[in-house]
């Protein structure tokens, strides 16, 4: 398995070789690890959080960690904002990650467009934020429709939107429907279907995702929600219940076709979005 979504956090990470460790004993064996946050996002306290020594530690943390890729946290809306992207994909990043926690989706256009001229996946937070600061409008799916239009951008949104994950598949359908038409103008979009359903919520919003009728199986990201200091345990249990659901949904896929939609075949559903999915999603063919 591959895990698109492990925080960095400082003062609760394991060296790299440990781990390495603890996600083989959870089956997972690469996926993505965020930098440390910016400075505008949250301020850490004895850490150094200029974009340069984030971007560093967290290189040289996957470095020593293999088959996990390393993505930096990037505020879209700093004045720098776009001389980082540039700066950053020449290191050798893998993608970007942004949350937008005092900022809408649209104020990051314009660095939105340079990662996308890079050719790197962007990584977003979508659903409940849970902070300090109201913040979550900033989160809902329909406020990130505006991608559509920002060309050859490959980007994700998390948590399955969490509470809003109907909101989330309308999108998909929208772009997913622009992307068909004019493949070659417009972006991409990506399911990271990382926890923010409470487990009671889970299998409501996985059959809603793929029993809609847009057949995304293609671009479904699993993820944990793990800091670098990983909780075996904790992965294993998400990777049970998703498993089980999505054997589930397998199992009758066209439970709700319409007459004259395609047949859905969906037997290979987990190891789309634990393995093969990732290769497309972080451009490696």
């Amino acid at each position: 398995m591959q895990d698109l979504h492990i925080h960095m956090h400082p003062g609760r990470k394991d060296p790299p070789e440990t781990f390495k460790e603890k996600t083989l004993a959870a089956g997972v064996t690469g996926g993505a690890v965020f930098s440390i946050v910016p400075e505008s996002y949250r301020v850490e306290s004895g850490v150094d959080q200029r974009w340069q020594a984030r971007a560093e530690q967290i290189l040289e943390f996957c470095s020593r960690a293999p088959g996990f890729r390393p993505v930096f946290f990037i505020d879209p809306t700093v004045s720098d904002a776009i001389e980082q992207v540039h700066a950053i994909a020449e290191m050798g990043i893998a993608g970007f990650k942004v949350i937008c926690n005092h900022f809408y989706p649209v104020d990051g256009l314009k660095t939105y467009q340079a990662i996308a001229e890079t050719g790197l996946p962007l990584i977003f937070h979508s659903g409940v934020l849970y902070n300090k600061q109201p913040s979550s409008d900033y989160n809902r799916p329909m406020s990130y429709e505006f991608l559509m239009d920002v060309k050859g951008l490959r980007f994700s949104l998390a948590h399955v939107s969490w509470p809003w994950s109907a909101e989330l598949v309308a999108l998909f359908g929208k772009l997913n429907y622009l992307d068909q038409k004019a493949p070659e103008g417009r972006s991409r979009m990506y399911f990271d279907i990382t926890p923010g359903t409470p487990p009671i919520f889970r299998r409501d919003a996985l059959r809603w995702m793929y029993m809609c009728g847009f057949n995304m199986k293609h671009r479904v990201l699993w993820g944990t929600d793990c800091r670098s200091n990983f909780d075996p345990e904790y992965a294993k249990f998400w990777a049970s219940l998703d498993k089980k659901i999505m054997a589930e949904i397998a199992a009758d896929p066209n439970i709700y076709r319409v007459p004259g939609q395609d047949l859905y075949d969906y037997s290979d559903i987990w190891e789309l979005a634990t393995e093969k999915n990732f290769d497309d999603f972080f451009g490696k063919k």
